[in-house]
C-alpha cells in the first residue's frame, strides 16, 4: 500500500509541526536548521510555544544579519578577540584595560551570552560594582570604557544589533549622584615639605631619590622607574626619556608569572638587556636644580 509522502508530522497532542520541528521521546521539542554558511544548528524547548518563540527570534536575527552562532558566544569570547586585535593604545593603558576586565567582568558577567545581553543587564552589573563591591565611579568608568569597546566589536561582528552599554554609565552617575573629587597638585611649599620629610626620616629616606626626580622633572611613574644611568647626562643637565617600565602578565604566553618589561618606540626589552644600539634620544626633559 502506497504511503502519502505529503502527510504532515504532528506532535503527541496532534498539533502539526513545521519544517525542522520535532518532538522527542521525553516530550521536549527541538528545531534544526542550516544557516547560509552551511552550518547545522539546533535549539530546544520544553513546549512548542516556547520553541516557536525561539524560531521567531532566529528568523529575525537572520533578517537583520545577526550570526546564528551568536547565541553560543560569551562576552569573554568577544573580549579575547578584542584583546588580540586592539591597536593604538599605550602599553600601560592596554595592560590596565586587561586588568580591569579580568578583575571585574570576566569572573561572572563575562560568562553571559553576548546575544542575550540587554541594557538592563549592563545597568544591573554597574549597580553591583557600585553597591556591593563599593567601587568608585572613576573605576566603574574605566570598566565601562573597556566593556563598551568589547560590545562595539560584538555589534560590528554581527553578534548584537546595538550596544547595550550605550548611555548606561551616564544614567548610573545620575542615579547614584556620585561626588567626584578634583585632584589638586602640590604647591611648591608642599613639595619642599614632602622632600624635607623624606630626607630627614630614616624610615622613608630610600624614597627620597625617586620622589625628588619625579617632582623635579614631571616624569610619570613608569618613566621614572624605567630610568637607567645611561639616560642621565650630568654634564648637560638632561634626562633622556625614551622608554617606560610596564608590568606585564606573561602567564598566558609562557606559563610564567607577572613581570616587568621595558617598552620603547624601538620595541620591548627586558631589564638587564640594553635597547637596540641604533636607538637615539628622541625626547629630553631638562632636569631642575637636582643636578645643578
Amino acid at each position: 500500500m502506497a504511503t502519502n509522502r505529503n502527510t504532515k508530522r504532528k506532535d503527541k497532542a496532534r498539533v502539526v509541526l513545521r519544517k525542522g520541528e520535532s518532538q522527542r521521546k521525553d516530550g521536549k521539542y527541538d528545531f534544526r536548521w542550516t544557516s547560509p554558511d552551511g552550518k547545522r544548528h539546533s535549539i530546544y524547548a520544553a513546549t512548542l510555544e516556547e520553541l516557536r518563540e525561539k524560531e521567531n527570534d532566529i528568523q529575525r536575527d537572520s533578517l537583520e544579519g545577526i550570526k546564528a552562532e551568536a547565541r553560543y558566544v560569551t562576552l569573554n569570547d568577544v573580549f579575547t578577540l578584542w584583546a588580540k586585535v586592539k591597536r593604538g593604545l599605550k602599553d600601560n593603558t592596554f595592560q590596565n584595560y586587561l586588568y580591569l576586565y579580568r578583575q571585574f567582568v570576566e569572573p561572572d558577567f563575562g560568562k553571559s551570552k553576548v546575544s542575550a545581553l540587554k541594557k538592563s543587564d549592563v545597568k544591573q552589573f554597574y549597580n553591583t560594582l557600585a553597591d556591593e563591591r563599593g567601587l568608585q565611579i572613576s573605576t566603574i568608568d574605566s570598566v565601562h570604557t573597556v566593556l563598551h569597546q568589547v560590545l562595539d566589536m560584538a555589534v560590528d561582528d554581527c553578534y548584537l544589533r546595538s550596544n547595550p552599554s550605550d548611555n548606561v554609565l551616564r544614567e548610573l552617575k545620575k542615579a547614584h549622584q556620585f561626588e567626584t573629587n578634583r585632584r589638586k597638585a602640590l604647591t611648591v611649599a608642599e613639595q619642599n615639605l614632602l622632600l624635607s620629610y623624606l630626607s630627614k626620616t630614616p624610615k622613608y629616606q630610600h624614597w627620597y631619590p625617586i620622589f625628588a626626580v619625579m617632582l623635579g622633572t614631571g616624569l610619570r611613574v613608569g618613566e621614572a622607574t624605567g630610568l637607567r644611568w645611561c639616560d642621565v647626562d650630568f654634564e648637560e643637565g638632561t634626562i633622556s626619556v625614551n622608554h617606560t617600565l610596564v608590568n606585564y602578565d606573561h602567564r598566558e604566553n609562557n606559563g610564567g608569572t607577572k613581570g616587568w618589561q621595558f617598552k620603547s618606540q624601538y620595541g620591548a626589552f627586558f631589564p638587564g638587556k640594553p635597547p637596540p644600539p641604533t636607538a637615539t634620544r628622541p625626547k629630553q626633559r631638562l632636569v631642575s636644580a637636582l643636578f645643578r
